[in-house]
């Protein structure tokens, strides 16, 4: 950007230049094409506390320009990038989706063989872990960050972490005057999505929520939301409030496969009736997710992406003892015949 600016504040002088040279030499703007140009790159020292003192500046000079606010997010905006890189790196409504956890390596694959089950395609070996039933839960469902984003744990950052952690907290400032001064400003939801995230990343999981719960008020339809909504979930969830992450999780599902998230999201879904011990309700989750992998193709024997098959195997293993719950093989018929 700086290499732009330069370029296009010499740019006139270079033309007249040209131009003066021209009429000494009898050459026309024609020639230069002829001539060869050599572009190199050249790094800016301090470019990002140079764009800072810049934005800095003009605040105190022009403290309220129509362009204030946007000054103010972008000034906040490259505190948090100083202190972690960017925050807003989501793609599409939701950003990128996280990957699961693996599950234990298989010991013994068996065939799963069950009478008015899903289609071919969806029955794979499914192994037999020796992972007990209560760790596999507790693996299976454990929180997921986003984004590569650390999870937040939920007490204050400690005092020797005050000075590492100034530009998060002055950027908090700034994005805290922004929702007070101008609660009209187009880009609020974006403002409140790099909060929620800078007060997670000082451990303060009470005001994250807090300001993601008034987003989810007033922005519903932002392209942020279910990112939002997913780490509302996932926050509910590890909390057991199952409800509030059967809400927040479904939220998601709703918006339909245009989500990032959707997957995921259905996933954790049926994981959330299957706590509350609704087996049927979760089984209508997971048979929906593994009916959304065939509808797209999903190659169930594909061995590339490790991450989508363990999932996979993890959800057949919840399918399989959902069904256990019910009853046994004899609930699997009269589910399907239903």
């Amino acid at each position: 950007m700086n290499r732009i600016r330069l370029f296009i504040c010499a740019a006139p002088w270079m033309l007249a230049a040209c131009a003066s040279v021209s009429a000494r030499n009898g050459d026309t703007i024609a020639t230069l094409r002829h001539v060869q140009t050599e572009i190199k790159e050249e790094k800016i020292e301090g470019g990002l506390e140079k764009a800072m003192l810049g934005y800095q500046r003009f605040l105190e000079d022009t403290p309220d320009s129509t362009l204030t606010p946007e000054a103010i997010r972008r000034l906040a905006d490259l505190k948090i990038q100083k202190e972690y890189g960017t925050l807003t790196t989501g793609a599409g409504t939701a950003g990128r989706a996280p990957a699961l956890p693996a599950p234990e390596p298989a010991t013994r694959p068996e065939a799963a063989k069950v009478a008015g089950a899903p289609p071919k395609q969806a029955l794979a070996h499914i192994p037999v872990h020796d992972e007990s039933e209560a760790d596999f839960e507790k693996r299976a469902t454990m929180r997921q960050p986003v984004d590569n984003m650390a999870v937040a744990a939920d007490t204050p950052v400690a005092a020797a972490d005050d000075l590492e952690r100034a530009g998060t907290r002055e950027a908090i400032a700034l994005y805290e005057k922004l929702l007070n001064d101008y609660p009209r400003y187009e880009r609020n939801d974006q403002v409140l999505y790099q909060l929620s995230r800078a007060y997670e990343e000082l451990g303060q999981t009470g005001e994250a929520m807090a300001v993601m719960d008034r987003m989810v008020r007033d922005f519903p339809r932002s392209r942020y939301i279910d990112e939002v909504q997913f780490r509302r979930a996932e926050y509910f969830f590890v909390r057991r409030r199952y409800l509030d992450a059967e809400d927040a999780y479904a939220g998601i599902v709703n918006t339909g496969v245009r989500s990032s998230f959707y997957e995921l999201a259905l996933y954790k879904l049926g994981w959330t009736f299957y706590k509350q011990e609704l087996y049927e309700n979760a089984l209508q989750r997971f048979i929906a997710l593994m009916d959304h992998k065939v509808s797209v193709g999903y190659d169930f024997g594909q061995t590339e992406d490790e991450q989508e098959r363990k999932r996979t195997e993890d959800t057949f293993r919840v399918i399989s003892l959902s069904y256990s719950n019910l009853g046994g093989a004899n609930s699997v018929v009269e589910f399907f015949s239903r």
